[in-house]
């Protein structure tokens, strides 16, 4: 690949693009190692988890449930940063497969200047009303403690964790996949690191594991000096901190769709923390916390680590008008989410009495619902991961009004009406049996728009092969 300096980007012409590897490399050669790099970059991020997870088991269902609360921030500072983040990546992808160079870089960097103004508005607002927040949330009065002492350190981290998706997925459109996979192995080394000592040396409780959490989500926020004094064609400039209203309602607009699910996520969880916490107590919020913050979230992860190598491809191609490349980069997307969730859904079938005992800290009640609730809860993660993709292939081409549509579906269509209908009939389990039933809903409605669209790629990529012949003629 012929290398861009950035001081020559007000030079650059659309033939110079045509270089990248992004529209030039071989389709499955390029596939796989992006989403393999953007995947082993969210296993890193997930790993602290697991460490994180079982010091939390061994404190108690109370100091659990308080930190599945807790965690709720962090569902939020997600949602705001891939608003963003998955927003302008798609935006400046387009742009720079259609060779508008600067304006790309533009957005870029007001995009960056843009998410650190919102997210720190947002975290004062948090960190003054903690305790409120902490109960809308679903903590009662044996929790809280637990949920405010976490939600204090996680408003503090929020505009850093936000910060940490955009630039990972900034670096990831410049082709460095790597440097972004880096970013997230060296976050969660040191969070496992510094909670193994807080816990065990200092005898530190919730606080260790949201030091732990907030380090291993924020990390990669120091991608910004990559950016800001690096070689790379997103480097921002100081005339990028005035804003461009256009710019950023075409930034959010594109983003709406990932970010509604994320909200939506985070509205189903209050939803849920207060169900189960009414209907079936602390127990069950606890088994919640079990699968929100370590088992599903795990495979929430993989998925996104999916979307967040395959976007730049997808929005890449689609500007530069090469169909066919957007096409095949989709349906291999589809077929190995297929394939890889339903892998990890078997053994997490297979082994889930060993995981879950990993985080319940030898209580036998929780272990019995924990090991039904993950069964449950997981049956059809397939199919969500599926809807979750085609709704991210939307938004990478700026067809938004669809890709919100598939995003908030699933929740707000069935998600949590079901959260109300199903426990008049089954009790607190009905809580449970939500999701799966959500996921084959949504899926239906997801594979219906997938295929109308292929439809439409292939009749562009044909009459765009007309009109080259025409011109030949």
């Amino acid at each position: 690949m012929k290398h861009i300096d950035v001081q020559e980007q007000s030079n650059i012409t659309p033939n110079d693009l045509e270089e990248r590897e992004l529209g030039t490399k071989n389709i499955k050669k390029l596939f796989y190692r992006y989403i393999l790099l953007a995947i082993l970059g969210n296993i890193f991020l997930a790993a602290p988890s697991f460490v994180d997870g079982n010091i939390v088991g061994q404190l108690g269902t109370k100091e659990m449930a308080g930190v599945g609360i807790g965690y709720t921030i962090q569902v939020l500072s997600r949602a705001i940063g891939v608003l963003i983040g998955i927003g302008a990546a798609a935006v400046v992808a387009l742009r720079l497969g259609s060779g508008k160079i600067n304006e790309a870089r533009s957005i870029a960097g007001q995009s960056i200047w843009f998410a650190m103004i919102l997210s720190t508005v947002i975290a004062i607002f948090g960190y003054i009303y903690n305790e409120p927040l902490m109960r809308l949330f679903g903590a009662d009065d044996a929790s809280l403690p637990s949920a405010m002492q976490f939600g204090y350190h996680a408003w503090v981290f929020f505009p850093f964790q936000v910060l940490a998706i955009i630039c990972s997925g900034f670096a990831i459109l410049d082709e460095r996949p790597g440097l972004s996979t880096l970013s997230w192995f060296v976050g969660a080394i040191l969070a496992a690191t510094v909670e193994l000592i807080l816990f065990h040396q200092f005898h530190y409780g919730v606080e260790a594991s949201a030091w732990s959490n907030n380090i291993s989500t924020s990390f990669p926020c120091l991608l910004i000096f990559y950016f800001l004094f690096g070689k790379s064609l997103l480097k921002p400039k100081l005339k990028d901190l005035k804003l461009k209203l256009r710019n950023m309602l075409e930034v959010t607009a594109t983003g709406v769709a990932s970010f509604s699910i994320q909200l939506t996520m985070f509205i189903a969880i209050i939803v849920f923390n207060n169900q189960l916490a009414f209907l079936g107590g602390e127990l069950h919020v606890s088994a919640f916390t079990i699968q929100n913050g370590y088992i599903t979230n795990f495979l929430v992860l993989l998925v996104l680590g999916i979307t967040a190598g395959i976007q730049p491809l997808i929005s890449y191609n689609y500007g530069a008008k090469l169909y066919s490349r957007v096409s095949e980069i989709t349906s291999l997307g589809i077929k190995f989410t297929f394939i890889m969730i339903f892998v990890v859904t078997v053994l997490l079938f297979i082994f889930t009495n060993s995981i879950v005992n990993f985080f319940t800290g030898g209580d036998a009640a929780l272990q019995d619902i924990g090991v039904w609730a993950t069964r449950v809860f997981n049956f059809t993660f397939t199919l969500g991961a599926i809807t979750l993709l085609i709704s991210l292939y939307f938004e990478s081409i700026e067809q938004n009004v669809k890709a919100t549509f598939i995003a908030i579906g699933r929740t707000f269509i069935f998600t949590v009406p079901l959260l109300f209908i199903l426990p008049k009939i089954f009790g607190v389990n009905g809580v449970w049996y939500a999701a799966p039933i959500a996921d084959v809903l949504s899926f239906i409605i997801a594979i219906l728009f997938m295929r109308k669209e292929f439809g439409r790629l292939k009749n562009l990529s044909e009459n765009q092969k007309m009109n080259s012949i025409k011109k030949i003629i």
